[in-house]
């Protein structure tokens, strides 16, 4: 009887732990900015960059800035490949230390892509470089950056 009371623990415990294992991912410290960065390089459109992430940026009235043809949400649209170099400039910016674009790095990322919580979607013989997606929901990302004390929110297009 303990057998089969043991058997059915770990099989009520292993559909939980299927379901509950991609929420509480340990990531490395630098791995879990990689991927920050990347979920707003995936949902926030190329242009609201400077707007964002430069510290000094002149006054972007909010009127002016978003354009009338825009009503949908990106993050209902999905996520839109990004180059590689978009990754990294987002990276530093929202690093408190400086980052050397080393080995190690780059690593995080292909082990992102190994992960699935990156895609990338382009090939390497391309002259621009490589382009990936970001493949983590709002709520993934939100539970990452809370870990490193990063507010998301703030830096999301969607929710100005």
């Amino acid at each position: 009887s303990q057998w089969e009371k043991l058997q059915k623990d770990d099989s009520d415990s292993g559909q939980l732990k299927g379901l509950s294992a991609y929420t509480h991912v340990e990531l490395p410290y630098y791995s879990k900015f990689i991927l920050i960065a990347a979920y707003l390089a995936s949902y926030n459109p190329a242009r609201t960059d400077k707007r964002f992430f430069l510290k000094h940026h002149g006054k972007i009235k909010k009127t002016n800035f978003l354009k009338k043809h825009e009503k949908t949400s990106n993050h209902l649209l999905g996520p839109k490949p990004f180059p590689l170099d978009r990754l990294l400039a987002i990276l530093y910016s929202i690093v408190d230390s400086r980052v050397a674009p080393t080995a190690n790095i780059f690593s995080q990322i292909t082990s992102l892509v190994t992960l699935q919580l990156l895609t990338l979607v382009s090939h390497d013989d391309q002259l621009e470089g490589p382009k990936y997606k970001c493949t983590v929901s709002l709520d993934f990302i939100r539970a990452v950056a809370r870990t490193v004390n990063f507010d998301i929110i703030k830096y999301l297009y969607d929710f100005l």
